[in-house]
């Protein structure tokens, strides 16, 4: 039997693939990943189901798939409410590592996970990432910690950087200064951690800039048939990559001195993305989704005029005042006549996520579901995936969506009751779904501003584990937390889906092959949230959502 490790470091790399990180490092351009992988099993990890960055690094961290942790998205659908809002910690399922850890004794220091916010007070320091509307509210467990952080790594910040494609070459070079420098922030604030907890038996730093550079500037990679030769450029983004290594660099520094086993982990991989879906409009065109007529367009023209100039108002007195705070409901985002309409897709990411539109679901909302019945929500259903399913690009005649998961059969369990999505439709690799409807009718539309999206194909890699080094590993997300309780000697819960990543065989039922797991036991059944009930304010709201638009999640 292993004999247990006492420390574990874990890189978290945002959207780390390893058809970026091979070329980068034959090019000479990651020495410190190479040195890694030299003492390291690695290989690829399979991300969950659908590959978004909130979802994936709670699957991470709890060992479970979204149906168990209850976490799809960026953001979720709150029917009672009517509209979208962004995801919290409060709203996951089961006990995180975290909670783990710290119920066993061990310190821990995390920093910008995704998924953490409000952050748990634990023993250690627990940092929130993008999901915090600002700094001071990543810091609120940690208050100590957070005066010195701010005091002595001043580059460790929650900015973004990549708002679009860059449009010059001076651009490209002043973003990737930037985010280069938000790295070093990152591994100087886990380098503080590692002072103000020496304790800590897992230290856990997450890069999340990796993931919108590669969304912005993929092509300047040029890294498969898509990318653009142009020297300047190349080097220009090029840097990014040696900027992150020499943070990956810093914290394994780090792990030799304390003795630490080190893990790097992905949430996803990436590649080329070649367009949006417009799914909404593909649901319009099947009559599941149906417009208004003549008087419903005059309404919603007269409501946004009055939201247009309450907003106008309001900067009158408040320049800084958002409009993203005022209506932001479904039925003031999406025109359709919700007296008519079957079912819709709200989500606008890595997958079509589709709700019907039945009593059940909507409750008080302020529109008439027409759908009441278990025989109407299933002939709803069925006709939206029928609609989806049998879209095909019109130039290449490939499926729009090749996999479509009804959740209530692939999960056995209420989507209405659970507040999740009826259907989860994975859309072609190389696209981005949109649920916003444009004007021209066409289903698939190129976006000069998403030159790379996700791919489930994320990296692992361990070194310090008593694995043969070697790439040898293939893996699931869901086996993060698994594998780093059982480095730890701790026990796994009961309700984690994952297993024990231990470099031998992987027989082809063990792995994730991006089919849902089916939850046959009882033990799918946990109350839920976990953590105590919280909401954002409508300020933070707005911040929070403003931030995926310029990360290119929402429009």
């Amino acid at each position: 039997m292993r004999k247990p490790i006492d420390r574990l470091v874990v890189l978290g790399l945002d959207g780390a693939t390893w058809t970026v990180l091979d070329p980068m490092r034959r090019r000479g351009l990651m020495p410190n990943l190479d040195a890694l992988l030299k003492g390291a099993a690695y290989g690829t990890l399979t991300s969950t189901i659908p590959p978004v960055t909130t979802a994936a690094w709670t699957t991470m961290m709890t060992g479970c798939n979204p149906p168990r942790h209850g976490v799809f998205d960026h953001r979720y659908y709150d029917a009672a409410a009517g509209r979208m809002k962004v995801n919290h910690s409060g709203r996951i399922r089961v006990p995180t590592l975290w909670q783990q850890l710290a119920d066993s004794g061990r310190t821990v220091a995390c920093l910008n996970l995704p998924g953490l916010f409000p952050p748990p007070s634990l023993r250690g320091v627990v940092v929130s990432g993008m999901d915090a509307p600002h700094l001071e509210a990543a810091l609120q467990a940690c208050p100590e910690f957070g005066a010195q952080l701010k005091t002595e790594v001043p580059a460790y910040s929650l900015g973004y950087f990549w708002k679009h494609a860059p449009q010059s070459l001076e651009e490209l070079k002043a973003n990737a200064r930037l985010t280069v420098e938000s790295f070093r922030g990152r591994a100087e604030g886990g380098l503080l951690a590692d002072r103000h907890v020496p304790d800590w038996s897992v230290l856990m730093v997450q890069f999340q800039n990796l993931d919108p550079f590669q969304h912005r500037v993929w092509r300047y990679l040029n890294v498969d048939e898509t990318g653009i030769d142009e020297p300047a450029w190349n080097t220009a983004a090029a840097e990014v990559i040696r900027g992150l290594d020499a943070a990956i660099g810093r914290l394994c520094e780090l792990a030799d001195r304390r003795g630490a086993a080190v893990m790097a982990v992905s949430d996803h991989g990436f590649g080329p993305c070649l367009g949006r879906i417009e799914v909404n409009r593909i649901l319009v065109d099947a009559g599941v989704v149906r417009l208004p007529h003549w008087a419903g367009n005059l309404r919603r023209r007269m409501k946004q005029a009055r939201d247009r100039l309450r907003v106008w108002n309001a900067k009158r007195g408040d320049p800084t005042a958002r409009s993203a705070s005022f209506d932001q409901s479904i039925s003031s985002q999406f025109p359709f006549d919700w007296k008519r309409t079957l079912a819709f897709a709200p989500h606008q990411d890595t997958a079509a996520m589709v709700y019907v539109n039945s009593a059940a679901r909507q409750g008080l909302t302020r529109h008439t579901a027409p759908l009441f019945t278990p025989r109407q929500i299933d002939d709803a259903c069925q006709a939206a995936a029928q609609a989806l399913s049998e879209a095909c690009h019109p130039e290449t005649g490939r499926p729009l969506f090749p996999q479509i998961i009804p959740t209530a059969l692939a999960y056995h369990l209420d989507p209405a009751r659970e507040g999740y999505p009826d259907l989860i439709a994975l859309p072609d690799d190389p696209y981005w779904v949109r649920t916003r409807l444009t004007g021209n009718g066409s289903w698939v539309m190129t976006d000069p501003n998403l030159s790379g999206t996700h791919r489930p194909e994320g990296i692992v890699a361990l070194a310090g584990a008593g694995l043969a080094p070697g790439r040898s590993l293939t893996a699931r997300l869901i086996d993060a937390t698994p594998t780093i309780l059982n480095l730890l000697g701790l026990p796994i819960p009961a309700h984690v889906e994952g297993r024990p990543i231990t470099g031998e065989s992987t027989t082809a039922d063990s792995i994730n092959t991006f089919t849902p797991t089916r939850h046959d036991s009882p033990q799918v059944a946990l109350e839920g949230p976990h953590r105590r009930q919280f909401e954002y304010t409508a300020e933070e709201q707005a911040i929070l959502e403003q931030r995926l638009a310029d990360l290119g999640y929402l429009e």
